[in-house]
């Protein structure tokens, strides 16, 4: 609605907002203990009976809303605090509190003990804690080499590319490094003061992750499952770009997890490089999938991956969790039910390979 419309409903919200006026009952008769101004004049004013607070008798009830009285002793002069400034004091103090608060989060997040931050404020400020892993500080250069990797920071237009880390193209132009994101591939002219070197996260702490799983079906058809790129693409209901070679390679949920074959053996095995991209920059664990049938139509799954960091780049301590759920639920589960290989207990082809065993003990 125009804001012309219902002029009393808006001075009603507008009123909400300032201190209530004083009582009217205890305004009393002009003060007489209060002397004259200067020049001879005497102050019109009105004191209270229960405070030392004065107002002009002109002052119409609206102005005085909008005030917030002074105490005054006799003989000062009269004085109104505006409410604006009232605001704008309670929100440097508001303000305050959030700077210490945002301090006392870091502070604890750099000693390590957890985090409260928001992710925007990690994402903010995750190369900045890299340069904390390092036990020498490495120095800004002078200038930028053609191919060195940089982290674009303090863009304002262009603030997705904010924390991005990207390759150096050429020398400097009009002020300006022409340089290449490194997982978009896409291109900018950056100034100088908005580029630093680029320190990777340095991970100290590792854990092993060991699965197993049992599928109703043959291992040439569960290699083919794992490695197809067609059937992969379907059941993850994602882009996936799979090159099955040594040294070939793959890329699934649009390139959140990448890496490349070190071997493929079909259909018994299968060795990667493989990580997710929130990684400490450049870290790869080592993934052993080996496929065995103990009985005719049962297929095993044994995977081995080893090396896998206890924390990503930005400090979430949750990666060996979220790489054993993502195995589990996003390739296990839904080949079992996408795909169709139906689960087979461990209790069962354990109890069966046991009993073979014997037989051929007593043979």
């Amino acid at each position: 609605r125009p804001q012309t419309a219902f002029p009393e409903l808006r001075r009603e919200k507008t009123q909400s907002r300032l201190p209530p006026p004083p009582a009217a009952s205890t305004m009393s008769e002009p003060a007489t203990d209060v002397p004259p101004k200067e020049g001879g004049a005497t102050a019109d004013v009105t004191k209270t009976d229960k405070s030392d607070y004065y107002f002009f008798k002109s002052t119409p009830k609206e102005l005085q809303k909008q005030y917030a009285p002074v105490p005054l002793k006799p003989g000062q002069q009269l004085d109104f605090t505006p409410r604006a400034q009232t605001l704008h004091e309670s929100t440097l103090v508001k303000k305050d509190e959030e700077r210490k608060k945002a301090e006392a989060a870091q502070k604890k997040f750099e000693n390590g003990g957890g985090t409260n931050l928001s992710y925007s404020q990690i994402r903010k400020n995750a190369y900045d804690f890299r340069d904390k892993e390092h036990e020498v500080a490495l120095e800004e250069p002078d200038k930028y080499d053609i191919g060195q990797k940089v982290v674009i920071h303090g863009l304002k237009k262009a603030a997705k590319f904010n924390d991005q880390v990207a390759e150096v193209l050429s020398e400097i132009k009009d002020g300006r490094y022409p340089v290449k994101i490194v997982e978009s591939k896409k291109q900018l002219n950056v100034k100088r003061e908005n580029l630093k070197m680029y320190r990777p996260v340095v991970c100290k702490e590792f854990v092993n992750i060991k699965l197993e799983r049992g599928f109703r079906c043959t291992p040439e058809l569960l290699f083919k499952a794992l490695t197809d790129q067609d059937m992969v693409s379907k059941y993850t209901q994602s882009e996936a770009k799979i090159e099955v070679n040594e040294g070939g390679g793959f890329s699934l949920f649009g390139g959140s997890i990448h890496g490349s074959f070190q071997e493929a053996s079909p259909p018994s095995k299968i060795v990667q490089l493989w990580r997710f991209k929130e990684w400490p920059d450049d870290h790869f664990s080592t993934v052993t999938l080996e496929i065995s049938s103990p009985e005719y139509g049962v297929t095993v799954a044994k995977l081995n991956q080893v090396e896998v960091p206890v924390h990503d780049k930005f400090r979430n301590r949750d990666v060996p969790d979220k790489v054993k759920k993502g195995w589990k639920e996003f390739f296990f589960d839904r080949i079992h039910k996408v795909v169709g290989f139906a689960k087979v207990e461990k209790s069962e082809y354990s109890r069966k390979k046991k009993a073979k065993d014997d037989e051929e003990d007593e043979d």
